[in-house]
């Protein structure tokens, strides 16, 4: 990946030059764009991506069949001890179905907390990540 940005005209944005020759166009929270990612929303979408993985990892390693799988994931900002904003906590709520055998509450708990146990993007990072499977 490589980021660029250059100081012309309005440009309030910048670019993520992904490996592959895409572009992603990002800016800050402030200026409400949607056609933007900000950058709170790209540490999100990592950290939720990442339990997906892992997720889906290990559901296969109980034998499982993932169908697909639906996540909404929130944050919320805080204030840590030196009053620096920081991201608080990330709510991951996903939505699994399976194909064939539906396991039981428990054993989806189990997978999530093994997923988050392995996701290394939520063992790096000082938010609190609360998982809230739904379904």
């Amino acid at each position: 990946m490589h980021l660029s940005w250059t100081a012309h005209g309005n440009q309030d944005h910048y670019l993520w030059h992904l490996p592959d020759g895409n572009e992603v166009r990002v800016v800050d929270g402030q200026h409400g764009q949607q056609e933007f990612m900000e950058p709170e929303e790209a540490f999100i979408a990592a950290l939720a991506s990442c339990h997906l993985l892992s997720f889906l990892t290990e559901a296969a390693r109980d034998g499982l069949s993932v169908a697909s799988y639906d996540d909404d994931p929130q944050a919320v900002l805080g204030q840590n001890a030196q009053a620096k904003i920081f991201v608080k906590q990330i709510r991951l709520q996903p939505l699994v179905t399976f194909n064939g055998e539906q396991p039981d509450t428990a054993r989806i708990q189990g997978l999530h907390q093994r997923a988050h146990e392995k996701c290394f993007i939520a063992q790096s990072v000082k938010s609190e990540v609360i998982i809230e499977p739904r379904g």
